[in-house]
């Protein structure tokens, strides 16, 4: 479906600008290029490409034939031509890792003059540059002091990273896996979901700061993903292995390896599989002198995890009586394995500091554990007998905080029937950094209460 012909002024005119320009061109839009090096406008101008990139010769010079695509230097004639800007100037590293927003900060006083001094119509500004979250909003008051404007009253600010790859740009345009809108102004909102109503994906509007870090979020996981595989290569290597072969059919698992399995944010891992396996590839790899900091990291960070969700427990507790009810003990739902559980490890923390525990698992029942289940529990947790319960009333009625290890809908029933001065903390939610939400078999959003 073809959007109703809009005029647009695109500052920068590097990989993501230039083909931005070109394909929003193609598609019927009013373009007008805006750069400060002269030799870029030039060319453009002359329907020649200042990047190489698959597709855009062609099509930049059939657009500025059509006098669809135009360019300048001068940021205000652009503003003045158009009513959306989309932002796509560079965003480089400071030499301390940090961005740099000097190039964004300076389009945005552009902009802003212009808005102030040149013309009184509306006006949607849209940053595409990478951005880290905070950096919309610092933009937007920026632009709003310099327009003299308000936000959403006469200037309008959204955020809309874009997913390009160099080589297929052209192609990544027209079949991104979906087209992020970080916005809470409604007008920002309505301009793009029409400029983009042609996309065959879907359109995800979310809070700005959100739309920032999935770029963010995205690249880092590919990174980690590279990574990963280049770790396994090493390991294959120094073992005789065809580690190509090993990532071939790991990747063939699109139920648990490449999907959605193991990837919201929550508590730590643990159990009696991927612990082990770890410490073991992890040791052999230093027997074999085979660096693999990635994997080496995990555990690190999987303690980092525990010791987060320790705050978060002391800090439920902090300024109350200092009894604390678990709902939920083993390492994962359905399963009744307390084998290196990070619940069992939160609670060990917990009792080293002196508060008192109260545990229920509507799984973990002392008479029926067996096996190795029960070995560990003897040998290694013995005084964890005294706190459990198999009364989930008891625990709610007799702590000051209780904290949800996970969902379930037992335990959001008996949740209706707690206390008002009793605090609920469901540990998982918070970790993902929800905010504060209601209680239920579906929530997924942390509460505190009393």
């Amino acid at each position: 479906m073809k959007a109703t012909a809009m005029k647009i002024s695109i500052f920068g005119l590097g990989y993501v600008g230039l083909v931005s320009a070109v394909c929003l061109a193609h598609e019927g839009h009013e373009i007008w290029g805006v750069d400060i090096n002269p030799t870029k406008v030039q060319m453009l101008k002359a329907g020649k490409s200042p990047i190489i990139e698959a597709y855009v010769e062609e099509r930049l010079a059939e657009q500025v034939r059509y006098g669809r695509l135009r360019a300048t230097v001068d940021p205000t004639e652009a503003v003045c031509q158009s009513e959306l800007s989309l932002i796509c100037v560079g965003t480089p590293s400071t030499v301390h890792g940090a961005l740099d927003l000097t190039q964004v900060e300076q389009v945005c006083k552009h902009i802003g003059t212009a808005l102030r001094n040149y013309t009184s119509a509306p006006h949607t500004v849209v940053f595409r540059s990478t951005m880290l979250p905070g950096s919309t909003q610092h933009l937007g008051q920026l632009l709003a002091t310099h327009s003299g404007r308000v936000l959403g009253q006469g200037v309008h600010v959204a955020y809309n990273p874009e997913f390009l790859r160099e080589g297929t740009a052209v192609q990544d345009f027209y079949a991104p896996p979906y087209t992020v809108i970080g916005t809470t102004d409604p007008v920002a909102a309505a301009a793009l979901q029409a400029l983009y109503s042609f996309l065959p994906t879907p359109i995800c509007i979310l809070d700005v700061a959100e739309a920032e870090l999935v770029k963010y979020a995205c690249n880092a996981f590919h990174a980690t993903k590279i990574t990963f595989a280049n770790e396994i290569g090493r390991l294959s290597q120094s073992w005789n292995i065809d580690g190509a072969k090993v990532m071939e059919l790991l990747c063939q698992d699109t139920s648990l390896n490449i999907s959605q399995a193991y990837l919201q944010p929550g508590f730590a891992y643990g159990g009696s599989c991927l612990p082990k396996d770890l410490r073991a590839l992890v040791w052999k790899a230093r027997l074999s002198n085979v660096h693999v900091p990635q994997l080496e990291s995990l555990a690190v960070s999987n303690d980092l995890q525990i010791e987060l969700a320790y705050q978060l427990v002391t800090q439920a507790v902090k300024g109350k009586a200092q009894t604390i009810g678990f709902l939920g003990l083993t390492f994962k739902a359905g399963t009744d394995d307390l084998r290196e559980s990070p619940t069992v490890e939160l609670v060990e923390r917990l009792i080293g500091k002196g508060y008192r525990l109260l545990l229920y698992d509507e799984n973990v029942s002392l008479d029926r554990l067996i096996g190795t289940n029960k070995e560990f529990v003897e040998q290694e947790i013995p005084h964890l007998a005294e706190l459990l319960t198999a009364n989930i009333d008891r625990v709610l009625q007799e702590s000051d905080v209780v904290v949800v290890c996970r969902q379930c809908p037992q335990y959001a029933e008996a949740l209706l029937q707690v206390p008002p001065h009793v605090s609920i903390l469901h540990l998982e939610a918070a970790l993902s950094g929800h905010e504060p939400g209601g209680i239920g078999p579906s929530a997924a959003k942390p509460t505190m209460r009393g």
